[in-house]
């Protein structure tokens, strides 16, 4: 029975063992799930053994559903160390097990029965009962197993001698394929890296290279997510082994003081034509330090190390390729720079041009630029605009510039202008005053010793400066004619890459021409002011003297009116009172009346304004003069059905002024506003506190709903004798402009037309 039993079992695993369609893990998974099912056996498993240590390293286990798992039982540890030490059967209970020996359940009796292959071992078979005995007939039957265990064991040593073969030359395949066009450094050594690891062939490759020119020592690795954890480690080791191995010159095998999968290292040298480039690192298990492994790693250094020297000529006749255009760009920038700076005076936009010149284009020289100009007054540098590369228009050439180098030169629209000044960073730029101390700030110190300044680590522009540089920053002043004009700051505080020695040359250079260029500017706008308040003080002496004249001509005839105008409307006025009312004597007579009174009032304006007025400075509020003049132009707006709305601030709004010439200003303005609106017209009057060439002044606000003054009228609205009333004298706002103007005072107009006119008058509270 037993002997039937025998050849019965032995038949099934021969038939498990010669299927074709099963791998031989397959295969060693199935003759143990055959053992296992032998009467009184639990379960069993299969431990092989490390090509390199004595160890057993791999299990095979009836319990498991997948593929094998890795383990690590010292010969002489546990039964099956034992049998794997002694090379003889060892029994034993759950007390004598080694820990990666026990399963889920631990109880029982155990047999490790080795399998030898000649005089080695090949496997060791463990077998768990979990009766009190081991039942000697299982045990029998399942050692008639063992041979078909080594035969099987032998299939699956070909098998993986075989992949391992495939696994390498495809390796080198992909390298080759890899390698065949121009790649660079950056690119290449990720891929080889990712493709060491993908193969197979190491758990976690590194590539480091050594620390020469450009190449800073960088590191590439790559690993399973399986050793993910060990990384660190692991590099920590590689660092300290790929030192060793470059010193030693040649290829260098260890073995690891680290617990996992990653056993053991592997690094060779990457040189070529006598030049040590860096090193290859390869970490994985024994197959690692298996025959013919050091020579794969060989051939794959040697092949990356050609492909890296190949990238490295690549890259460094792109680098002089780079440079030379970079040099053709600075030259043609400074030379269309100082195009640009010829073509235009206005300083506002050569400052603009400057800035952006520095920020702009795909590859800009800065990412931040900033100017401040020199105050001697009040001896500070005053922030004028702030340029990023983010809001740097590409500069563009005028119409019809053409794209000849030596008569191109750049142009800047409104708009771009307009949107740079109005960013965030050039508010804050414009915000700034840095006080010209060189102690306090690197844009003071370069203006003082008038020399570009450097400073490469963090620093600030200013003592009180909000914004702060958190790379290298530079200063350069603007120099012309002897004389500092102010200084061009600029950092990459937007992608921290550094400032180098060129583009601290090319600044020095670009704010040379910018320096004489903005002095030059400042120049020309000194004369055109000078110039303008000159043609101004002409302006008005001459309108000066034809006031004058009209004054003392209008004086002269309203004098010589007024007398015979007095007896007329007397006269008139005794004829109607005796002529019986309503007739049409009495109508005529009243008419010479109005029309007397009329022309008396004509002619007190005509006298009041060709007279010199003498203000009689008393302390005014100036919103007690609003509401006096609102309620005398009431019955006006009542009429017409005129809405008006006011805004006054809590505080009394006091000054120094002449109580009744500033009512009658009020009177004139409203009054026209008034006239100028349709029924159902709106009023707006707003008093606030204001400033007036740097002293503290009241501010009224008086805007109505008239439709605006003609865009042809609106310069002469000043003008004495100049009105678009039928009835109206054209004195009411140039009196009051004389009497605003006495009190040191402005009288703003804004014009919208089809809307309305706001007239904003400003008083200084002191004069």
């Amino acid at each position: 029975m037993a002997a039937r039993k025998g050849n019965n079992l032995l038949e099934q695993a021969l038939r498990v063992a010669q299927s074709s369609g099963r791998s031989h893990q397959g295969r060693l998974r199935s003759l143990l799930r055959l053992a296992a099912r032998t009467p009184g056996i639990a379960s069993a498993s299969l431990y092989l053994p490390d090509s390199t240590e004595p160890v057993l390293s791999e299990c095979f286990s009836s319990l498991l559903s997948g593929a094998s798992r890795g383990c690590l039982i010292p010969y002489g540890q546990g039964c099956a160390g034992r049998a794997a030490a002694e090379l003889r059967d060892i029994y034993g209970t759950s007390v004598d097990l080694h820990p990666e020996e026990r399963g889920s359940d631990e109880a029982g009796q155990f047999a490790a029965i080795p399998i030898l292959d000649g005089t080695g071992l090949t496997a060791v078979l463990t077998l768990a009962c979990p009766d009190p005995e081991l039942p000697t007939e299982s045990l029998a039957l399942c050692r008639q197993l063992v041979p078909v265990f080594s035969l099987t064991l032998s299939g699956l040593a070909a098998e993986q001698q075989a992949h391992k073969a495939r696994r390498d030359l495809a390796l080198i395949s992909s390298l080759g394929r890899l390698i065949e066009a121009p790649v660079p450094a950056a690119t290449l050594l990720p891929q080889v890296v990712k493709l060491c690891t993908g193969s197979g062939v190491a758990g976690c490759a590194v590539i480091r290279l050594t620390p020469k020119g450009r190449n800073r020592g960088r590191v590439y690795k790559g690993c399973h997510s399986s050793v993910r954890r060990e990384l660190t480690a692991l590099l920590e080791f590689e660092q300290r082994f790929s030192a060793r191995t470059l010193a030693a010159g040649t290829s260098r095998t260890d073995k690891l003081p680290l617990p996992g999968s990653c056993r053991y290292a592997l690094c060779t040298p990457l040189s070529c034509n006598g030049q040590v480039l860096g090193a290859l690192s390869l970490f994985g298990g024994a197959d690692l330090v298996a025959a013919g492994q050091a020579e794969l790693a060989e051939t794959v250094a040697r092949l990356v190390a050609g492909a890296l020297t190949e990238a490295i000529c690549e890259e460094r006749v792109a680098s002089f390729d780079t440079e030379n255009e970079k040099k053709l760009k600075e030259l043609s920038l400074l030379y269309r720079l100082s195009n640009t700076m010829l073509s235009t005076i206005k300083l506002n936009k050569l400052i603009h041009l400057t800035l952006t010149a520095l920020t702009s284009g795909p590859t800009p020289f800065f990412d931040r630029a900033m100017l401040f100009l020199a105050n001697e007054r009040s001896g500070s540098l005053v922030g004028m605009l702030g340029v990023t590369s983010e809001n740097a228009p590409p500069l563009s050439m005028p119409p019809g510039g053409g794209d000849d180098l030596l008569s191109s030169r750049w142009d800047i629209t409104e708009d771009e202008m307009a949107a740079q000044r109005e960013s965030e960073f050039s508010r804050q730029v414009q915000g700034k005053r840095l006080e010209l101390d060189p102690t306090l700030n690197i844009a003071s110190q370069a203006v003082l010793e008038r020399r570009l300044i450097y400073i490469p680590e963090e620093t600030g522009i200013g003592s009180d400066a909000s914004a702060v540089s958190r790379t290298a920053l530079a200063a350069s002043p603007l120099v012309a004619h002897g004389q500092t004009v102010g200084v061009v700051l600029v950092d990459n505080a937007l992608t921290l890459s550094p400032i180098t020695q060129e583009h601290l040359r090319f600044l020095q250079l670009f704010t040379n021409q910018a320096g004489m260029a903005i002095e030059n500017s400042i120049l020309y706008n000194r004369i055109e002011d000078a110039h303008r308040q000159l043609s101004e003080a002409q302006e008005s002496l001459l309108q000066k003297e034809r006031l004058a004249a009209i004054g003392e001509m209008a004086a002269g005839i309203a004098h010589e009116l007024k007398g015979p105008l007095v007896s007329i409307g007397g006269f008139a006025g005794r004829l109607a009172r005796k002529l019986p009312a309503e007739s049409n004597e009495w109508a005529s007579a009243d008419l010479i009346v109005r029309e007397v009174v009329r022309l008396e009032g004509i002619l007190s304006e005509i006298l009041l304004f060709s007279k010199k007025t003498t203000i009689c400075y008393t302390r005014c509020n100036i919103v007690d003069i609003v509401n006096e003049t609102l309620a005398m132009t009431a019955p006006t707006a009542e009429e017409k059905q005129i809405s008006i709305s006011t805004k006054f601030p809590r505080q009394r709004q006091l000054l120094l002024g002449d109580c009744q010439q500033l009512k009658q200003v009020f009177i004139n303005i409203i009054q026209n506003s008034l006239e100028a609106m349709a029924p159902g017209g709106q009023l707006s009057i707003q008093v606030h506190p204001g400033e007036l060439d740097g002293k503290d002044a009241i501010s009224v606000k008086i805007a109505d709903t008239g439709g605006g003054i003609p865009l042809e009228q609106l310069n002469n609205i000043f003008t004495p004798f100049f009105t678009t009333k039928e009835s109206g004298t054209g004195l009411g706002l140039p009196i009051a402009n004389r009497i605003i103007t006495n009190h040191g005072g402005k009288i703003h107009v804004t014009n919208h037309p089809g809307v309305g006119a706001e007239f904003r008058i400003v008083l200084p509270k002191h004069w």
